[in-house]
């Protein structure tokens, strides 16, 4: 009984998690930045410019991107993904990873593997830190926001114009975002989870019994 109900579990939570959970970055974008008080809209504008790809009528933060030496490539799935980085990060270091671009050369280090960087939620989390604390040290979110790219005056400039005008379009939804949808998406997958998790102990201790 115990491996049937452990079967079905473990079904659920993979299809899940590898269909649902990982559409794209916004799942996470907004949730996370309201947990850590970052300024509304402004983590998924950073998503937009770092990992952003057309999908059907809606532009989206992608999971699945690698910037390999100042080009993007977009993949279908996280195990291409990961595959392109077994085989080519010694080749080249110069990589960034995921919805927020994290940059395998200066942050890989405070990764356990490729799965766990590339992984939407941890990709984000881990995003939504840094910029906290360039926010900390450096006073103004217009100076975080040039700093999370880049230390250089010129590359500041240019990308704060860049998160500065797909803020401003998703503030005023001239970018079509479904948030809404998210956020329902997120909070029916974590109730499914528990209600599983809380199960498969019930089912424990009455074959213990």
């Amino acid at each position: 009984m115990i491996i049937n109900f452990f079967f079905i579990f473990f079904v659920f939570f993979f299809l899940d998690e590898n269909t649902k959970a990982s559409t794209h970055c916004g799942q996470y974008t907004e949730k996370i930045a309201k947990e850590y008080k970052i300024p509304n809209k402004l983590l998924t504008s950073i998503s937009l410019v770092e990992s952003g790809l057309k999908k059907g009528k809606n532009f989206v933060s992608w999971p699945w991107t690698l910037n390999v030496s100042g080009k993007s490539k977009f993949f279908n799935s996280k195990d291409e993904t990961i595959n392109f980085l077994k085989k080519n990060y010694d080749k080249k270091k110069n990589i960034d990873v995921g919805c927020m671009q994290i940059s395998l050369k200066y942050h890989g280090q405070n990764f356990e593997n490729f799965n766990q960087i590339l992984d939407p939620k941890n990709n984000i989390e881990y995003a939504a830190k840094y910029l906290k604390s360039l926010h900390s040290k450096h006073k103004t979110w217009n100076e975080a926001i040039s700093r999370y790219h880049s230390s250089i005056p010129k590359r500041k400039k240019i990308y704060l114009k860049k998160v500065q005008t797909y803020w401003a379009d998703l503030r005023q939804k001239k970018i079509n975002l479904d948030f809404a949808a998210d956020f329902e998406e997120i909070t029916k997958r974590e109730r499914k989870i528990k209600y599983f998790r809380n199960e498969f102990r019930k089912q424990q201790l009455l074959d213990s019994i």
